[in-house]
C-alpha cells in the first residue's frame, strides 16, 4: 500500500452515525467520562481531550460521556459516534496515536451533538442526498479540525485524489467529507469566527456545491434550485433529483483520463436535475448540467461522455447548449 494510502486509510477511517434528540442529562455538576471494555492505557487522556476540546471550540460538554473500547471488526471503521443511542466507540487495533486522534474526533461528535442535535440536522435532510451529503461534510469538516490543529496533524496534505489508478467510491467520499468539510468549516471561521460556525449548524448549506465553494455559502446561498429539463411533445417527466456538484465530481473521478477535470470545474457549477422522462412507454434519463464558466463547459462534455461511456457500457447522447450540458442515455440495471 502506498504511503498516501496507508495515510488515507487511518485517521480517513473515522465514521459519523445518526444522531437523536433524546439525551441524559448529568446528574453531576461536571461531566465525566466513563470507559467500558478493554481500556488502553492511552486512554487515561480522555478527561484532559475534554478538556482541550471544550478550550479549542468554546462550549463545554453538558452531559456525561462513555468511551467502549472493542476490536476492530472492520478493516475501514475505527471509530464512531451515534448520537441515537449517544454510543461512543473506539477501537484498539490500530497505532496508540491513531486510537488518541479518533477518540478525540468522536469526543468531539459528542460535543456538536450536545449544542447542536445532529439527529435534526440529518432529518431535514434526509430525502435530499446532496444536501445530506453537505450537513455531513459540515459535521465531519469540524471534528476534523480539531484533530488537525490540536494534534498538529497536516490533514488536508494528505486528502488528495491520487493522480492515476482506480478509486474507491468510499475513498472519495472521505476526501470530500473530511477534507472539504475542514477547509468549508475553515473559511466560515475566517471569516466570522466561532460564532459563525455555530450559525452554520442553525442554518446550514444545502447542496455540496457550497461545501466545495465557500464563499458562495458566506456571500448568502443556502441552496440550488432544479433546473429545467426539456420535452419533447411527446414526453412526460416522470421524477427528476438535483444530483449535486459532488456525484458529478464523483462520476469523473472515478476515471484517470477525466480525474483531471474535477479540479477544472472550479466554481462553475450553478445547478443540475437528472429527470427521468416516458416517451410512450421507453423511459429515459435525461441530465442537465449547468454551467457558469463557457470554457469548462465543452471540456466537461466530453469527459462526461467518456465517464458515462464507461459506467453504462454505451455511449450516451450529449449536447451543449450555451452554458448547459444535456446528457441523455436509457437506464441499465443499475443506473449511475
Amino acid at each position: 500500500m502506498r504511503g498516501w494510502q496507508m495515510v488515507i486509510s487511518g485517521i480517513l477511517a473515522i465514521a459519523c452515525g445518526v444522531s437523536t434528540v433524546g439525551c441524559t442529562t448529568a446528574t453531576e455538576a461536571t461531566p465525566r467520562i466513563a470507559f467500558e471494555g478493554d481500556t488502553p492505557a492511552w486512554a487515561d487522556s480522555a478527561s484532559s481531550v475534554m478538556t482541550e476540546l471544550e478550550q479549542w471550540r468554546g462550549l463545554d460538554f453538558k452531559q456525561n460521556l462513555q468511551v467502549t473500547f472493542q476490536p476492530q471488526d472492520d478493516p475501514g471503521l475505527n471509530g464512531w459516534y451515534n448520537s441515537q443511542t449517544k454510543q461512543l466507540v473506539v477501537t484498539t487495533s490500530g497505532s496508540d496515536e491513531l486510537g488518541r486522534g479518533v477518540m478525540l474526533h468522536e469526543m468531539f461528535h459528542a460535543l456538536q451533538d450536545q449544542h447542536f442535535d445532529l439527529y435534526n440536522l440529518h432529518l431535514q435532510s434526509q430525502d435530499e442526498p446532496d444536501y445530506d451529503k453537505a450537513i455531513t461534510a459540515v459535521i465531519e469538516g469540524e471534528a476534523m479540525l480539531a484533530v488537525s490543529e490540536l494534534m498538529n496533524y497536516d490533514f488536508l496534505a494528505h486528502a488528495q485524489l491520487p493522480p492515476e489508478g482506480p478509486i474507491s467510491d468510499r475513498l472519495f467520499e472521505n476526501i470530500f467529507l473530511y477534507g472539504a468539510g475542514l477547509e468549508f468549516i475553515q473559511a466560515v471561521r475566517d471569516h466570522g469566527g466561532w460564532a459563525a460556525v455555530d450559525a452554520v449548524f442553525a442554518d446550514p448549506p444545502q447542496a455540496t456545491t457550497l461545501i466545495l465553494n465557500p464563499e458562495r455559502y458566506l456571500a448568502g446561498e443556502r441552496t440550488v434550485e432544479p433546473t429545467e429539463v426539456p420535452l419533447n411533445p411527446e414526453e412526460t417527466l416522470t421524477s427528476e433529483t438535483i444530483r449535486g456538484e459532488y456525484a458529478i465530481r464523483l462520476l469523473l473521478a472515478r476515471q484517470p483520463e477525466t480525474r483531471p477535470l474535477v479540479d477544472g470545474m472550479d466554481n462553475s457549477y450553478v445547478a443540475d436535475t437528472l429527470g427521468v422522462v416516458d416517451n410512450n412507454g421507453k423511459r429515459i434519463h435525461r441530465w442537465v448540467i449547468e454551467l457558469s464558466n463557457p470554457s469548462a463547459t465543452e471540456s466537461l462534455a466530453t469527459g462526461f461522455r467518456t465517464a458515462l461511456a464507461e459506467e453504462l457500457e454505451a455511449e450516451p447522447l450529449v449536447e451543449v447548449n450555451n452554458n448547459s450540458i444535456i446528457v441523455e442515455w436509457q437506464p441499465a440495471a443499475n443506473p449511475v
